[in-house]
């Protein structure tokens, strides 16, 4: 579909080609990705506020076969910072954390307190939130 092979034959595979077909072959943000793979239910997509609704309604429209409907955590790099993205029923976790400026991804606090003890912040996103860490601000400067 959509012209890539799957040689591994693997989930992570998919996901990987799916994300390159959304940002880099049809051009959208990283949260609209995540809004394609990891999509609101319609129930929730019609509680929210009229733009977001409109969005999110044309993206599982114009992408209904890109939506993951089973259990995934995923933490994606790409030049500028990192994403990470688990299913929209939370079958996976998806821990956050900050230290400064220093940002942490794991399916476990504990295994983020193993490494830093003293966060200033964690949680753990709803599911299909994307949690995007930058590198950059928006004029180009490091964070």
């Amino acid at each position: 579909m959509f012209g890539y092979r799957c040689t591994l034959q693997t989930d992570t595979e998919v996901i990987t080609y799916i994300i390159d077909y959304l940002v880099r072959k049809r051009g959208l943000t990283l949260r609209e990705t995540a809004h394609v793979i990891a999509a609101s239910f319609w129930a929730t997509i019609g509680q929210k506020n009229e733009t977001d609704r409109e969005q999110e309604t044309l993206l599982r429209r114009m992408f209904p076969s890109l939506l993951v409907t089973g259990p995934f955590s995923i933490i994606l790099g790409y030049e500028g910072g990192l994403m990470a993205l688990g299913d929209r029923l939370k079958l996976r976790s998806t821990v956050c954390a900050e230290k400064g400026d220093i940002a942490y991804i794991s399916s476990e606090e504990s295994a983020i307190r193993r490494i830093e003890p003293d966060l200033d912040r964690v949680w753990s996103p709803a599911g299909g939130e994307p949690v995007i860490f930058e590198l950059y601000d928006k004029e180009g400067r490091a964070q």
